[in-house]
């Protein structure tokens, strides 16, 4: 059963709610941040706060309750609307940047959003679910606020949050999370990330995306079952689409299994595109990856003008870029600059591009 620990005196909240000036409402829905922890709960946080004042006090109460719902990310296992199998696309954020109060407020950079609207955009028919790992909540305001804004525009975006332990809970991994090696990991963001986007196709199927590629066309008629390349001899694991049944599946179940039988907590990319290599090749019974390209060393000819007309006839027929965010990351361009990214980012993600500022 569900719980939910407040940390302050109920009356004392719904009191100052009340007598406070209009001016003085958005600080107090930040203390009420501050100082409210779901840990699990199958009810709306309007209802709990509903039912916990009395009667005469309940209008004001639920509208309370309201404004904190739409604050908070629901867990996805308990949120009524969870992702449809086959028919999403994962995106995770694993970073949290308040461990020590245990809330997360939402930080996107700009190229991140774009890569959650052009899934988005060219992809109406399918849900698009950002998962983050940590109780995480929306900004309020700021820059942070019109990012977010723009692409919770799109309606097949959903937000939510998840628990690892119970995320894992029915999966083959479950027993090996419970042991608690993920903990002791030297790359703790980044191994939570290459096992989350694993359990989230076992549970679900679908498509996994890292933040850092953008969409060009749409996702929904290619069958699933692939992966994209990490470079001219290697499979990744940046793209991985999985059916939620069937061979799709029991791939699923060799990721997990892979992942707990090789896991290396002190090394960056044992458990990344290896991962995704041995067991392809292993269920493929093939030595040869064919017809890769090369991938992140050609991540400025996005970026840089001079590559702009070559880029654009490269890559009118891909279904998707990959912008390789740890080499790329501070190579900002000007909003409106004449790159492929800017050309790309105003076709496929313009709410964002414009909500963006001067760089993106």
């Amino acid at each position: 059963m569900g719980r939910i620990i407040m940390f302050i005196t109920q009356k004392k909240l719904l009191k100052d709610f009340q007598i406070q000036r209009p001016r003085l409402i958005l600080p107090i829905l930040v203390v009420s941040v501050v100082v409210l922890l779901v840990i699990y709960t199958t009810q709306d946080i309007s209802t709990l706060i509903y039912r916990n004042y009395e009667i005469k006090d309940r209008s004001t109460a639920y509208n309370m309750g309201i404004l904190l719902n739409k604050i908070f990310v629901e867990d996805v296992l308990l949120s009524s609307s969870k992702p449809p199998p086959g028919r999403t696309i994962f995106f995770h954020e694993t970073t949290c940047y308040h461990p020590v109060t245990l809330f997360n407020v939402m930080n996107l950079t700009a190229r991140q959003a774009c890569a959650i609207e052009s899934a988005a955009s060219n992809n109406p028919n399918f849900q698009v679910f950002l998962l983050f790992a940590c109780p995480t909540y929306r900004p309020l305001s700021g820059g942070q606020k019109l990012l977010i804004d723009a692409i919770e525009s799109y309606k097949n975006v959903q937000f939510r949050q998840l628990n690892i332990s119970n995320y894992a809970r029915d999966t083959p991994i479950e027993d090996w999370i419970k042991k608690g090696d993920l903990l002791n990991s030297g790359f703790p963001m980044q191994h939570t990330a290459d096992l989350l986007r694993l359990i989230s196709l076992y549970r679900f199927g679908g498509i996994y995306l890292d933040m850092d590629v953008v969409v060009l066309r749409s996702l929904e008629n290619v069958p699933l079952n692939y992966v994209g390349a990490h470079d001219n001899i290697t499979l990744g694991n940046a793209v991985i689409s999985l059916e939620p049944t069937g061979k799709g599946h029991e791939i699923a179940e060799l990721f997990l299994r892979d992942y707990e039988t090789n896991y290396n907590g002190k090394a960056y990319v044992k458990n990344e595109p290896a991962l995704v290599t041995r067991v392809v090749k292993n269920l493929c019974g093939n030595d040869l990856v064919k017809l890769m390209q090369e991938g992140w060393p050609q991540w400025k000819h996005y970026t840089e003008p001079k590559y702009l007309e070559e880029t654009m006839a490269i890559t009118k027929d891909f279904y998707l870029i990959h912008l390789w965010n740890k080499a790329s990351y501070k190579g900002l361009i000007k909003v409106g600059s004449s790159t492929a990214l800017g050309i790309y980012a105003e076709n496929h993600c313009p709410r964002v591009y414009t909500a963006a500022g001067d760089y993106f």
